[in-house]
């Protein structure tokens, strides 16, 4: 094989070393292109000392709001239903409804107590001035006479108006019908018209009117008719 120039092999050098440095740079960013960028340890710090985002607390969730609102309903209930403390009322004197209305001036300013059957609600005992039981307060009701079906209209029996529905006695009252046997304590606050003016402080159910028969409703029915 011929031998080159000197000059030759020196040209054809420099030439390869100019190719290898242009395209040094081109493979070098190639590189770095396709290599997955790394992270720095600063970026790793400054990560590091980022706080976390705080978590909002869970809200309750719906079963659980409702089974709180049953419990304070529940609660509401057995509170609603503990029955109030009955008045304490001393030196009573029992009497027969009958000697009451008799002489009435013997118990005045009395404690009285007396048994009967209950007839119905009136008026009778109210807004009378002498008496002054107002009906914006009170309430009136009758009781019968013993043995008989007519009321005692003599004896004038007020109340006061219970303020809840729910309080044991006014649902007592509201539950009361023609002929239950009741036990009626007040004090006599008047005799006017020679009549005692009762202003009842309890009401107490002895025993309930017997259930009236089919037969006999429909006898009542026909005499109404009739009539």
């Amino acid at each position: 094989m011929p031998e080159l120039p000197r000059t030759g092999l020196k040209t054809a050098g420099i030439l390869l070393a100019l190719c290898l440095t242009l395209q040094a740079p081109e493979a070098l960013s190639q590189v770095k292109h396709d290599k997955p960028a790394g992270t720095t340890g600063a970026q790793k710090s400054s990560k590091a000392g980022e706080k976390a985002p705080e978590k909002t607390p869970d809200k309750p969730s719906e079963k659980a709001a409702d089974d709180k609102k049953k419990a304070e309903e529940k609660k509401d209930n057995k509170a609603e239903a503990k029955p109030a403390p009955e008045p304490i009322i001393e030196n009573v004197v029992n009497v027969q409804a009958e000697d009451l209305v008799r002489t009435p001036g013997e118990y005045l300013g009395k404690n009285i107590r007396f048994s009967a059957q209950f007839w119905n609600f009136s008026s009778v005992a109210l807004d009378y001035k002498p008496a002054m039981f107002s009906s914006k307060d009170y309430f009136s009701f009758l009781v019968l006479r013993p043995n008989s079906h007519v009321p005692l209209s003599e004896l004038k029996l007020a109340m006061k108006i219970p303020k809840d529905e729910k309080d044991p006695t006014g649902k007592l009252l509201q539950s009361l019908k023609d002929k239950d046997e009741v036990e009626v304590t007040g004090k006599v606050t008047s005799v006017a018209l020679d009549e005692p003016w009762v202003q009842v402080l309890k009401v107490k159910r002895l025993k309930a009117a017997p259930e009236e028969k089919k037969d006999e409703k429909s006898d009542k029915d026909k005499s109404g008719k009739d009539n």
